[in-house]
């Protein structure tokens, strides 16, 4: 489990290792891209039933993917199934939370997260641990979606479905969480394509700064 994140000299600390510099080219920096699936839109009640993530360079390279179902515990109701295609019978023999988030954890060490509409992920990761009992950890999480809506201003709607359109990155799958990284990925490489030059310290602005998963602001 990491450690609690510091600031120190103007550079990020993630467990004492050294993450990225703000003035680090984004190009240069290693981001991991997730995505959640639910059984509903609330962290209290409802449970996780997915976690796809794929960890890339800012340049666009891929450099690992993975994807777990997580059995919740619960019937995974109908409307759910509707919008993420999983049912209870996919889940039934998978994974708990706890077994699947030391994976996860480890999967994004030394990476700063990216997620759209980050804050949903992030309640149910956080509720999740709590119902768990496990302390969260100090993982650096970035937002999509404020992040999108300040680089492409002339869409008209900022899902990724609707920006993939617009970009003219589009695919075919969507509402599962190891597609939906990978369409947040494509989106974040087209908007790179006339930053080639950016700094992290500007990409933070740009995303209104990252959050920190055990709940603390930078």
């Amino acid at each position: 489990m990491f450690g609690k994140a510091q600031i120190s000299a103007g550079v990020i600390l993630l467990a004492g290792t050294l993450l990225a510099e703000p003035s680090a080219p984004v190009t240069n920096t290693i981001f991991t891209a997730f995505d959640t699936e639910t059984t509903g839109f609330s962290p209290k009640n409802d449970r996780l039933v997915e976690i796809g993530a794929v960890k890339f360079c800012g340049n666009g390279e891929i450099l690992a993917i993975t994807n777990w179902l997580i059995n919740p515990g619960v019937p995974v109701p109908f409307y759910a199934t509707e919008v993420n295609g999983i049912t209870t019978e996919m889940v039934t023999n998978a994974p708990v939370f706890a077994a699947v988030w030391p994976e996860f954890a480890t999967f994004c060490k030394d990476s700063i997260l990216l997620a759209h509409n980050a804050t949903f992920d992030i309640s149910f990761l956080r509720a999740e641990l709590e119902r768990v009992g496990i302390q969260s950890s100090a993982l650096p999480v970035g937002d999509t979606l404020p992040l999108f809506r300040c680089w492409f201003p002339q869409a008209k709607s900022y899902s990724l479905e609707s920006l993939s359109l617009y970009l003219g990155v589009q695919d075919e799958t969507y509402h599962r969480a190891g597609a939906d990284s990978f369409h947040l990925i494509n989106i974040f490489s087209a908007g790179m394509k006339s930053r080639p030059d950016m700094h992290l310290q500007q990409l933070e602005r740009d995303a209104g700064g990252l959050e920190w998963l055990d709940g603390r602001k930078h």
